[in-house]
């Protein structure tokens, strides 16, 4: 890691099962700075506090099928990856690794972190599969559809993602071959 990417950083690691707790609270800021633009609706509510919890993330520290990396700056977490393999792409590309979740949190935003866990994951499906890596990303959120491609992505579909009564149009896009 370079050390302009994060200063005063501990760096990048795979997640412990003693980080569940602060996973979910990450998670839960990231995702409602993002989604929750016009306040908090019901469904908006539920789904935080029914998929955003400690005991999801703990499964998922737990599960063989993903991985989460995380970020750390001064032993805080500032930033998380997870990785879900063997999920096939939904536009038919050959690959079985989903970028499920990349979130940094907002203070941390442009310095490089999202980048370096952009990488960990992909090295972490480099050594599991010869499978680029694909995502889903809410077809709005244009700062994080630029992310990508300047990281070399592309779009190859869409998909929906379901909240509540509401269809939320989501791109997929694969980054280059592993």
């Amino acid at each position: 890691m370079t050390g302009s990417a994060m200063q005063d950083s501990s760096g990048i690691r795979v997640g412990r099962s003693d980080d569940a707790s602060r996973l979910a609270v990450l998670a839960t800021q990231v995702w409602l700075h993002t989604y929750a633009t016009d306040g908090i609706a019901r469904d908006i509510a539920e789904y935080v506090l029914r998929e955003l919890t400690p005991e999801k993330y703990s499964a998922l520290l737990k599960d063989p099928a993903s991985r989460v990396v995380v970020a750390e700056r001064r032993e805080n977490l500032v930033g998380l990856a997870v990785v879900r393999f063997g999920v096939p792409c939904p536009a038919g590309r050959n690959s079985a690794a989903e970028l499920q979740t990349l979130y940094v949190q907002e203070n941390f935003v442009g310095r490089g972190i999202g980048k370096l866990l952009l990488q960990a994951a992909e090295s972490k499906v480099r050594q599991r599969l010869n499978t680029p890596l694909w995502l889903t990303v809410n077809a709005k959120n244009t700062e994080a559809i630029a992310f990508y491609a300047h990281l070399g992505y592309a779009k190859i579909g869409t998909t929906s993602f379901v909240l509540g009564a509401g269809h939320h149009e989501n791109h997929v896009l694969i980054g280059r071959d592993a």
